[in-house]
């Protein structure tokens, strides 16, 4: 989107030159724009404070662990380092700027050189700007008690539960059970399906196989627009930071997939799916994460919830695999979770009385290498009265 510009005006100039430009500026559409650029510098933004990294290894392609197969260049480096300058985090900002110099290399290529090269003395200028910025505060240092450490010579807060789930910090889950499940319908006695015990406190099952080929490339099937942007209620994540996931909601009865995914739902569970379908496909792209929130919305301190019930149980279908990052993290728990295309989760959110079970609060690694689809749909508990084994 910031080169596009240049490129077109260059080539206006050049009178030996035959091109279309119009024909051209039919293809603006289908390259990224400044939300995608913004989007894609917040994720990256992201990976780096979670999973711990240390700049240069973020740019080598050295990142949780594996070595990538790409780094970035000094391109990538700069709009890194503008962006972070831009928010006035200046010593990161300064790293990426040095990054981007020390990986500077002149294209072959004279236009490439032109349009996309940075310019070695703006970078320069850059780094020397922002090693500087923070000037003021180290004047403001001098007037501090000498018993306090300087802010550079602080040690780095420890990690969250969340980041050590992310960074793979999380004690071995406990070896539980593997089994085909025949029981739950008369339809399983015919067709088991693959269940593997996750969790006894809080009830989870991870469902092996249970979404077809077939059936994700139906689901995941959307364009951008027909998606929004990601958000929870005010009821399970009060205090709101910035999400980075598309989310598309069918609220009526679907289609035949949608019934037939319902009723396998039905078949895992045991419990009433109810008459309509309510699945939420959500795409987490380059970074994508969801902080730690609930299903549940404790009906006990939000009353106005109270003749609709609250959220008995999730299902959470994974239709693709994630090569690194894009977890699902239960923090309260220790366990961490990754994405493998065609299974899905199952467990329920609330004790046999209906309170509410912190353990299941949860969150979702932000993504590196992957694009993570996900199917989510979750349950009522008035509806399950009479349905919903009591689980001990």
């Amino acid at each position: 989107h910031q080169d596009w510009p240049k490129l077109i005006a260059y080539l206006r100039d050049q009178e030996n030159m035959k091109v279309d430009i119009e024909e051209m500026n039919k293809l603006i559409n289908r390259t990224p724009n400044a939300n995608d650029m913004k989007e894609a510098l917040m994720g990256m933004d992201r990976i780096e404070h979670f999973y711990d990294l240390k700049s240069s290894d973020m740019a080598q392609g050295h990142v949780a662990g594996q070595q990538l197969g790409s780094r970035m260049s000094a391109s990538d480096c700069l709009a890194l380092a503008d962006y972070l300058y831009k928010r006035s985090e200046f010593r990161r900002a300064a790293e990426w700027y040095r990054l981007s110099l020390s990986v500077l290399t002149k294209p072959n290529n004279n236009v490439s050189f032109k349009f996309y090269a940075p310019k070695r003395e703006e970078l320069e200028k850059m780094f020397v700007i922002s090693s500087v910025a923070n000037l003021s505060d180290y004047l403001k240092e001098l007037s501090q008690n000498p018993n306090n450490s300087l802010v550079h010579l602080r040690p780095r807060k420890p990690p969250t539960v969340i980041e050590q789930g992310c960074q793979g910090k999380f004690p071995p889950g406990p070896q539980l059970v593997c089994r085909y499940n025949s029981t739950t319908t008369p339809f399983m006695r015919i067709a088991p399906l693959k269940e593997e015990e996750i969790s006894r406190d809080p009830l989870i099952w991870l469902y092996h196989d249970v979404i077809y080929d077939s059936e994700i490339t139906q689901l995941t099937n959307l364009t951008r627009e027909e998606m929004i942007l990601g958000t929870t209620t005010n009821y399970t994540t009060p205090d709101r930071v910035n999400r980075l996931f598309h989310i598309k909601v069918t609220n009526d009865d679907g289609g035949k997939l949608d019934k037939t995914l319902v009723n396998r739902m039905a078949d895992i569970s045991g419990l009433d799916m109810g008459n309509t379908t309510t699945l939420a496909r959500i795409n987490y792209g380059l970074g994508g994460y969801f902080q730690e929130h609930s299903d549940y919305m404790d009906i006990k301190l939000h009353p106005e919830l109270t003749e609709e019930g609250d959220r008995l149980m999730t299902f959470l279908f994974y239709m693709t695999d994630v090569l690194v990052g894009g977890g699902t993290i239960f923090p309260g728990a220790q366990l961490a979770i990754q994405p493998k295309k065609g299974s899905a989760l199952f467990w329920y959110n609330l004790h046999n009385n209906g309170d509410p079970n912190p353990l299941t609060r949860h969150a979702v690694c932000p993504t590196i290498v992957g694009s993570r689809w996900v199917l989510v749909k979750s349950m009522l508990n008035y509806e399950q009265m009479f349905k919903k084994p009591c689980y001990k």
